[in-house]
């Protein structure tokens, strides 16, 4: 009896020490997974920050052409010319060229505008708040490839330059120190010439272009604010209304325009008018006449 007890005691305890086992073994997995899951997400968080400083770099390593092309219309003509050229001075811009054309109320501007790159997307956002905004294009040219040659032909210039200098200083014949001269002539030549074009580089590259077309209109074109049907519909109804008020406008300013014409008009037809009541009183009493 006691032998039986003492069996299923030790069955018991082996049962307990199997449960055990077997509930760490499922933690230490469970452990396992979470850990596994944390190592990756720190490897991705690594690429990620690798990935955005390589993007950084190369961004800043690049030479972009920053360019702009607006079409815009304003109501109120010399408040709008005077505030985009506020706009260009305060982003320490300059204007390159400028024109005007037309009589007032249908007044006609265009700019080009040179604004620093690093002010490009401040001063674009600010010539929407300013002014009725009918189109507006942007793009980047990059010249990258361009720069980095004209780069590296200046260097190979200017050692090629250096060596000359040096083998003059050395030259004892006169055909040598002819022949040196010329070649540094035409050296120099080069450098001056791919030093021009670096430098006309580094203005398109740190002044963006801003390509500006201003009109002075009476009432602002509708822009639509989608592409769908409803839109559109929205949009035409809009231009609509305005062809009908510019339409009208345009009537009576021809009337006020031609009221002379309109009044000699008015007096002619008038007197048609009693000419022709004269000769039909006179037939009437004629026919009266001949009746009695």
């Amino acid at each position: 009896m006691k032998r039986r007890w003492l069996c299923v005691v030790l069955a018991l305890l082996l049962l307990l020490s199997l449960t055990a086992c077997g509930a760490s073994g499922g933690s230490s997995a469970s452990t396992g997974d979470a850990a596994a899951p944390a190592e990756n997400g720190t490897a991705m968080d690594t690429a990620t920050s690798e990935s955005t400083a390589d993007f950084s770099a190369v961004r800043e390593n690049a030479k972009l052409i920053l360019s702009a092309d607006l079409t815009l219309e304003t109501q109120d003509y010399d408040a709008t010319c005077a505030a985009l050229e506020q706009l260009t001075a305060e982003a320490g811009g300059y204007i390159e060229s400028s024109g005007n054309a037309g009589e007032k109320g249908s007044r006609t501007a265009n700019y080009t505008l040179r604004v620093p790159q690093e002010k490009f997307e401040t001063f674009f956002a600010q010539i929407g708040d300013t002014c009725h905004v009918v189109s507006a294009n942007r793009w980047s040219e990059d010249v990258t490839e361009q720069y980095t040659d004209i780069e590296t032909r200046l260097a190979t210039l200017q050692t090629k330059h250096e060596r000359l200098l040096a083998l003059l200083d050395q030259a004892a014949k006169m055909e040598d120190i002819i022949s040196l001269e010329n070649a540094l002539a035409d050296c120099e030549y080069e450098i001056d010439s791919l030093t021009g074009e670096k430098r006309h580089y580094d203005d398109l590259v740190g002044f963006s272009t801003f390509t500006v077309s201003l009109r002075e209109v009476q009432t602002l074109t509708a822009v639509s604010e989608g592409t769908g049907f409803g839109a559109q519909l929205a949009q035409a109804a809009k231009n609509g209304l305005g062809g009908l008020t510019v339409t009208v406008r345009g009537l009576i300013l021809m009337l006020v325009t031609l009221w002379p014409v309109l009044v000699l008009l008015g007096i002619a037809g008038y007197v048609f008018w009693r000419v022709q009541s004269h000769r039909k009183k006179k037939v009437q009493q004629s026919e009266q006449n001949k009746k009695e």
